[in-house]
């Protein structure tokens, strides 16, 4: 920078600038970056640690719970032939209530944006057939605006890690709302490996036509408790088992996306502290050398 100096008697005055250098500002400058992208790549890799022993967990849950309850129901539909043959048919544009289930937290990736740029693809301009109902923070976000019209509510804060207690209680709400629509549409993300996840829609019936089709069951006899009290509780375990096993494959996905994101972001750091290293090692010599020349010139000044 430059300061500015006047001198001089009562007469006369003199006006000069004196250039003075600043050694090591810059240096001081790319310190300051240096510590704090070291202190984020300290902070991502921890969280790469904690995300990858959570995905473990939530894998073992994901094995243990898949098929809790979600086969026996589905087993019924399927063995029973004469149900069938006269469960009434399929409405030809039905009314769909779409169940996208996100993550209340940030930070995993693209599971959250990828399914939501999904479902305004699959959605368009077509809104009158459509509600939504998202589970998750992130989804509530990302679609409440777009589709202010058709969206519904959602639940956000779910507890950690996922329970069957919370996807019954979740199951029964969205039964209730599906009343004037004509199926349910779970979309989550399905897990398949550590790096690897993909989009995955479930296609449930609602509780009206559940009992229409459920008139026509001969496969199985029930005595005791009678059809009446029978069919809802099926229903209630057709719905909770699904969204219990959709709830668990985006579970492990985001954490495993978590686990990849905060990887790559240690990565990053990483090769940005070795440029900033770099950058401080040429600046620093830079000064010195500065500082060599001045005091040789002023050596043979004299």
């Amino acid at each position: 920078y430059n300061k500015m100096f006047i001198t001089g008697g009562h007469t006369a005055r003199r006006l000069w600038r004196q250039s003075v250098r600043n050694f090591g500002g810059k240096e001081r400058v790319i310190v300051q970056r240096l510590k704090s992208v070291t202190t984020i790549e300290k902070i991502t890799k921890s969280m790469k640690m904690v995300a990858s022993s959570k995905m473990n967990q939530d894998i073992k849950r994901l094995r243990a719970g898949e098929n809790y309850g979600r086969n026996a129901v589905d087993h019924i539909f399927k063995a029973d032939l004469y149900m069938q043959r006269k469960m009434p048919a399929e409405v030809a544009e039905p009314r769909e209530l779409l169940i996208p289930i996100t993550s209340d937290k940030g930070l995993c990736g693209s599971i959250n944006s990828g399914l939501a740029r999904m479902l305004r693809g699959y959605i368009g301009s077509d809104t009158n057939r459509f509600g939504i109902y998202s589970l998750g923070e992130k989804g509530s976000n990302a679609l409440r605006r777009p589709f202010a019209s058709i969206y519904k509510g959602g639940a956000t804060d779910l507890t950690y890690p996922i329970n069957y207690s919370l996807s019954l209680a979740l199951a029964d709400k969205i039964g209730r709302m599906a009343d004037d629509y004509d199926k349910i549409v779970l979309v989550h993300n399905k897990f398949v490996n550590a790096v690897t996840f993909k989009i995955h829609r479930i296609e449930l019936m609602t509780k009206k036509r559940f009992a229409e089709c459920m008139k026509f069951q001969r496969l199985y006899e029930m005595e005791k408790p009678d059809a009446t009290t029978a069919v809802p509780a099926i229903y209630e375990l057709y719905i909770s088992s699904n969204l219990y096993y959709a709830q668990l494959q985006n579970a492990a996905c985001e954490q495993s996306s978590r686990m990849v994101a905060m990887d790559n972001a240690s990565k990053n750091a990483g090769e940005m502290v070795e440029k900033l290293t770099l950058e401080f090692n040429k600046a620093r010599q830079q000064s010195i050398t500065m500082e060599l020349c001045e005091i040789i010139s002023g050596a043979e000044a004299l």
